[in-house]
């Protein structure tokens, strides 16, 4: 498990390391290029890309502090999510990109790389998978939900790049961070919680 974590990481440093030095420009500008936009598909992704908002994970939070009968757990949730956008903002100001000078389809503030959607979606729904993976729901069922969860994690990154406000490798990078991040809190938990 600390090899997957490290190996995220440092796929991640290496990702920050070619997007600063340009390297990654022309795959994105190519990747975007081949984006049909079309009305129906915009509203979808404008609807989709709210599913890892900040606005929508303070809402989650806020449900899971009052829903959960487990309110360590609810807490402990709630802080993670707060970890997770502390680590968006720090590496954000550390790179310092500025977002697409494309098309813009919604409006975002901020810089770039890496996307905090993406960041978030990983870390997230791959935290709900950890514990879907834990519950007692058939092998089938979890295997399906899994699935679900993966294809949800894809349509939000992508979302990003479509809407025009993210560079594909301001996903990747997301992705590599968030899932360097979430691998290191189910080793934790697994390791120093009751599970």
């Amino acid at each position: 498990m600390i090899g997957l974590i490290l190996l995220f990481f440092i796929l991640f440093i290496i990702w920050a390391f070619l997007m600063k030095n340009n390297k990654l420009i022309k795959i994105d500008n190519n990747i975007y290029s081949k984006m049909v936009i079309k009305e129906p598909r915009i509203t979808f992704l404008k609807i989709f890309t709210n599913l890892a908002s900040t606005i929508f994970f303070i809402i989650v939070c806020v449900l899971l502090l009052i829903v959960l009968k487990n309110k360590s757990l609810a807490i402990l949730i709630s802080l993670l999510m707060i970890i997770d956008s502390l680590l968006i903002f720090t590496f954000k100001h550390l790179f310092k990109r500025e977002r697409p000078n494309i098309k813009r389809l919604v409006r975002e503030k901020g810089y770039s790389f890496p996307s905090g959607h993406s960041v978030s979606a990983i870390f997230f729904y791959g935290l709900v998978a950890f514990f879907i993976i834990l519950s007692s729901l058939a092998i089938p069922l979890k295997v399906g939900l899994c699935a679900i969860i993966c294809l949800i994690i894809f349509i939000i990154g992508y979302s990003r790049i479509y809407l025009g406000v993210h560079y594909f490798s301001d996903v990747i990078g997301g992705f590599f961070l968030g899932s360097s991040y979430v691998l290191l809190v189910v080793y934790l938990l697994i390791n120093y919680w009751c599970f």
